[in-house]
């Protein structure tokens, strides 16, 4: 086992997202840490569904709606430290039926809040082009699958998906955070999750504006125990069939010594 480091952290990484910062933990938290210079604070509120506004539930887990998390909470209660945050996953909220008028109010919040720490913010736009490109039965599947109890009809979901898009941009610029639209290339016949072979290759590109210089500097790889540790960590509360549960954060060091807390 690696000896983690004793150096303290001189940055703060914050992820806010869903599904594609669960799914890509093992390739996020290695470009985190070598984009900001290992060791890094990394905290944020992501997981499967995740809404920006609402309790959402897979299965039998239930999040809370990420600006009610208690990450917020948990910032305020923080030493200052330079701080750069990834925003991403906001489409998820119109699969639960959301508009956009409400999506744009919670992802609002979330914006003033990162520019009261003078952050250095990228956002992710949709993947619009791999949307628009997907087949009437590829939509279908990919309804069935992961939204099942929505009845989600596909040219009311791409109208809202440009919309969404469209308004994301510009507050992103409004506000001075740097916008990244994803490469069609990205996706496969899962038009909104990153493919594992591309995820590499999407976080480097997605996270190289946190530096001035953006030369690719992602060569690490998180090997299979360490990846299935990052995707064994659980959030500070989560509830499971009604009944609360609460872990002790930070989940997870890494061996650079970068403590991962998840809200």
């Amino acid at each position: 086992m690696n000896r983690k480091s004793s150096a303290t952290p001189q940055k703060r990484a914050i992820l806010v997202g869903a599904s594609n910062i669960t799914l890509g933990l093992p390739w996020v938290i290695p470009a985190v840490e070598e984009r900001l210079e290992a060791p890094v604070e990394i905290t944020g509120a992501w997981g499967h569904g995740r809404s920006y506004g609402e309790p959402s539930s897979l299965m039998y887990r239930t999040l809370r709606g990420i600006i009610h998390s208690k990450l917020w909470s948990h910032l305020e209660d923080r030493p200052e430290l330079p701080t750069f945050a990834c925003v991403t996953d906001v489409g998820n909220d119109i699969a639960f039926g959301e508009s956009p008028d409400q999506i744009m109010k919670w992802v609002t919040v979330v914006f003033e809040r990162f520019s009261q720490m003078n952050a250095r913010v990228v956002v992710t736009g949709l993947p619009i082009d791999r949307l628009h490109n997907q087949s009437k039965l590829n939509f279908f599947m990919i309804r069935v699958l992961f939204f099942p109890q929505y009845p989600l009809r596909q040219p009311d979901i791409l109208a809202k998906v440009d919309e969404v898009n469209g308004r994301l941009e510009e507050l992103t610029l409004r506000f001075g955070f740097h916008f990244v639209q994803p490469k069609e290339r990205w996706y496969g016949l899962d038009p909104i999750h990153i493919q594992f072979p591309k995820q590499k290759e999407a976080w480097e590109f997605i996270l190289r504006s946190w530096t001035a210089d953006p030369s690719e500097v992602h060569k690490r790889m998180t090997n299979l125990r360490r990846a299935i540790e990052l995707y064994s960590m659980r959030p500070e509360r989560y509830d499971i069939f009604g009944e609360k549960f609460l872990t002790h954060q930070p989940a997870y060091t890494t061996k650079y010594g970068s403590p991962i807390s998840m809200f």
